[in-house]
């Protein structure tokens, strides 16, 4: 088997530099070529035509919207309370009319529960002793509460 050690003494021998020697470079280089560089930064340059002289340009500042309109919590918490009791009105209406079986009354009932939960979600943001969040709270008692007595078979007759 080959001794590993030896291997450095033989590139030495050859006149290879060692593995693992750094490169003996001028100490400070990069630094000096960056102390250069920013030095003549602050300077005009020889090379530019003449009337031409280096200004300094001003950062742009926001610029606003006129069409954008960005939702608050509040509004988003608003449109779906008002699209749940929409859906709880249609459901009452459904329920009311006795040619509209229990069966095509279902796909209905679950889509109020997939809002209540969205809204219930939605609203926990809101804080406590908020006006929206009280009546998003109630609406969402009020759905949960009419999928828990279709699913129990409160209206089968």
């Amino acid at each position: 088997m080959v001794n590993i050690n030896h291997i450095n003494e033989l590139t030495q021998s050859m006149g290879v530099p060692a593995v693992g020697t750094p490169k003996t470079e001028k100490a400070g280089g990069f630094e000096t070529v960056l102390t250069q560089a920013l030095g003549q930064a602050g300077q005009t340059d020889e090379t530019e035509p003449p009337g031409m002289e280096t200004t300094a340009a001003t950062a742009l500042g926001e610029i606003p919207s006129t069409g954008l309109y960005l939702k608050d919590q509040s509004d988003i918490v608003s449109g779906k309370t008002d699209a749940l009791l929409g859906l709880l009105d249609a459901y009452s209406n459904k329920l009311e009319n006795p040619d509209v079986t229990l069966k095509s009354i279902a796909p209905i009932l679950e889509q109020i529960n997939q809002k209540a939960d969205s809204l219930l979600k939605e609203s926990i943001s809101l804080g406590a002793g908020n006006t929206l969040k009280d009546i998003a709270t109630q609406a969402v008692i009020a759905a949960q509460t009419e999928y828990v007595r279709f699913q129990r078979g409160d209206y089968v007759s």
